[in-house]
């Protein structure tokens, strides 16, 4: 009885949070995994449809749909992240408008996918294999925090927080694809 527990089963280990990996390879230089903090994994999330009889509420499930996803970044001198991300936004069609042809510029949503890139979020095993792989489908960014507060009495690194949003997520575990299967 005692080998059938979690403790007891030395090739059963949890996944740790600390063990992770975040690729972004957009148009540009490629993102240093080593500069990627924290990063949130997907989310999922179904809404419900209610209907009243009577005395009565039934529920329904509605619509899937996916929470951004949120990545902290140490910004270094060399690549310098700021000027990167800021430089995607322009890849992405935003334009200061300081000429009449930038003013009519404007986002899509092709260019502001093909300029953020692949992002893919792995968990990893203790030797470095990914056990678990998030591939975020049409990913772009909707928010970039340049680093917030600047102030004389903190010795902190500046950070940059980059907001996501995207389709659904794809899920990859050991050789095996979660979801549901594509209509053909």
């Amino acid at each position: 009885m005692a080998a059938d527990l979690f403790w007891s089963n030395v090739n059963t280990d949890p996944k740790r949070r600390y063990r992770f990996s975040v690729q972004i390879n957009g148009q540009g230089e490629t993102i240093p995994v080593w500069t990627i903090k924290t990063a949130t994994k997907p989310k999922a999330n179904v809404s419900v449809v209610e209907h009243a009889y009577l005395d009565h509420t039934f529920k329904y499930p509605g619509r899937v749909t996916w929470d951004n996803v949120t990545l902290t970044l140490v910004d270094p001198v060399d690549p310098d992240l700021a000027y990167e991300f800021l430089n995607r936004l322009g890849v992405a069609g935003y334009r200061y408008p300081t000429t009449l042809q930038g003013s009519k510029s404007s986002l899509s949503k092709k260019k502001a996918s093909e300029a953020i890139g692949r992002i893919q979020i792995e968990q990893l095993d203790d030797e470095g294999s990914p056990i678990e792989t998030w591939t975020l489908i049409n990913p772009f960014m909707v928010s970039i925090d340049f680093g917030g507060n600047l102030d004389y009495t903190s010795d902190e690194m500046n950070e940059i927080t980059l907001e996501l949003a995207y389709d659904w997520a794809e899920l990859r575990t050991k050789g095996r694809t979660a979801g549901p299967p594509a209509i053909r």
